[in-house]
């Protein structure tokens, strides 16, 4: 049983998530990041070089219009956008093309299921806006620090969440959850690893103290970069806050927001500095773009964009087909997998799809007219389950060696098909009720049992010549009929 703590937790999160376009946001460089030489992508404008004016990237607008009407957002009606003015070595303009008061989108949520497929919490969304990214500082290189600038640019969404989130485990859930969305949006990869995708992680924690409620200042744990970082980061800072409170201090008196960073090696909270207020940043309209009004627009009016079935909505649907939240998480982290699904699933039970795509996913290579004869084959007990779950790849090897015979064909090709001869199952049942007459007693008693132990010993007496699913049908019929 888990160590019950002493305090609670108030979590708020705001997720970066890189945008999939081809160019950067406002100027026409190739939006690449990773996988080039460092600064190799970049222009005048996204340096922000005198003389230079931004043009707003249209795909950009169109994605995060999307994910907005995804976690039902509002959409702004009329949407502008706002220098963020500091001064930081990754971001040569010395200001960030943001939004401040009047972003695309304004609320929405998302709801974390339990394996029922029921809300076990509610994230809502304070706002979505969208903005350029800043550079990539490296350090550790003896005493300085190099940067790569093909970041500098790159279209943004922040998805800023109400202090919703109460414990680690649900922030990181949550995070696995924003990154399944985007992902099924295909505006991003959501690659975290990769800087794709990170958070900033608002924490303070709750608790008792000399017989009054208090709360500790909040701190925000900046760029974590994966959800295990993201559990780890807020239950290490918590106890952090918690031990230097009850050490008495400053802790006590102070209403500022630290910042914070995250050594992944140490397992450790870095303390950095204290955080900015909004005034700080020197916010004003961006003089030199227009705002911005989707809805006058055709192919940027959310009430013309088709929206995909959602994780949620899938894993809703699945559960009332039979299939246990485990598997449905298989399929929608991976998305041919979930495809197969799709398509043989309009034909076959989707169950068992399910069950044979999750547990022997070598299973997707058949065709549809395969796939159906391994389900019925299974079924009957000619191709017993646990032997073509075993022995599929060779049955696949060998219909790659002849595509125009049937999956029954190659399995008999292997030696792999378990005959049925019915005479010969009949006889055995004769023979095995004879040699036992208190079976047929116990059965009309309603010991069940009884089943199992008569098909056993039919199919010693029928070796080779039984399928164990008719073997069971007949089996009961004898009994029933005796």
């Amino acid at each position: 049983m888990a160590h019950e703590l002493p305090y609670r937790y108030t979590i708020g999160l705001e997720v970066h998530v890189e945008l999939n376009t081809a160019t950067k946001m406002f100027c026409r460089c190739i939006n690449e990041p990773f996988g080039s030489e460092p600064n190799t992508h970049l222009c005048p404008v996204c340096l922000g070089l005198p003389g230079t004016m931004p043009v707003p990237n249209r795909e950009a607008v169109k994605k995060i219009v999307l994910v907005g009407k995804a976690i039902g957002s509002e959409i702004n009606k009329l949407s502008k956008w706002d220098r963020k003015h500091y001064f930081y070595p990754d971001s040569p303009k010395g200001y960030q093309i943001s939004q401040y008061d009047l972003p695309f989108c304004v609320g929405g949520q998302l709801a974390l299921l339990n394996k029922n497929g029921e809300e076990d919490a509610v994230i809502r969304f304070e706002r979505v806006h969208l903005e350029e990214d800043a550079g990539k500082l490296m350090h550790g290189h003896a005493g300085y620090s190099k940067v790569d600038l093909n970041r500098v640019g790159v279209p943004l969404i922040e998805m800023v969440t109400k202090p919703d989130l109460h414990t680690p485990e649900h922030a990181r859930a949550f995070m696995q959850e924003v990154r399944l969305l985007v992902r099924t949006l295909g505006v991003s990869t959501g690659d975290m690893e990769k800087g794709n995708m990170r958070c900033d992680v608002n924490v303070s924690i709750q608790f008792e103290f000399e017989g009054k409620e208090v709360s500790s200042p909040i701190t925000e744990i900046k760029n974590v970069n994966s959800t295990r970082s993201v559990e780890r980061s807020i239950a290490a800072e918590g106890q952090r806050l918690y031990n230097e409170w009850m050490a008495g201090g400053p802790i006590r008196e102070r209403t500022y927001k630290l910042t914070a960073g995250w050594d992944e090696e140490k397992e450790a909270i870095r303390i950095n500095r204290t955080k900015e207020a909004a005034n700080e940043y020197r916010y004003f309209p961006e003089p030199d773009l227009p705002p911005v009004k989707v809805f006058e627009t055709e192919d940027l009016n959310p009430d013309h964009m088709t929206v995909p079935e959602l994780p949620n909505e899938f894993r809703k649907r699945s559960i009332a087909a039979g299939i246990m939240m485990p598997d449905i998480e298989v399929f929608l982290a991976d998305a041919p997998r979930l495809r197969r699904l799709e398509e043989l699933a309009s034909s076959l039970p989707t169950k068992s799809v399910a069950n044979w795509l999750v547990n022997t996913p070598e299973s997707a290579e058949l065709s549809d007219e395969q796939f159906a004869e391994l389900l019925q084959l299974a079924e009957e007990g000619s191709l017993p389950a646990a032997t073509a779950k075993q022995r599929l790849g060779d049955i696949i090897t060998e219909l790659k060696k002849d595509g125009s015979q049937g999956l029954k064909a190659a399995a008999k090709t292997l030696g792999l098909l378990q005959e049925h001869d019915d005479s010969v199952v009949q006889s055995a049942i004769a023979t095995v009720l004879a040699a036992n007459p208190q079976a047929i007693a116990q059965f009309k008693e309603g010991k069940m049992q009884i089943v199992g132990f008569v098909v056993g010993q039919v199919m010693k007496q029928a070796t080779g010549k039984a399928s164990p699913a008719k073997v069971q049908e007949a089996v009961r019929q004898a009994l029933e009929a005796a």
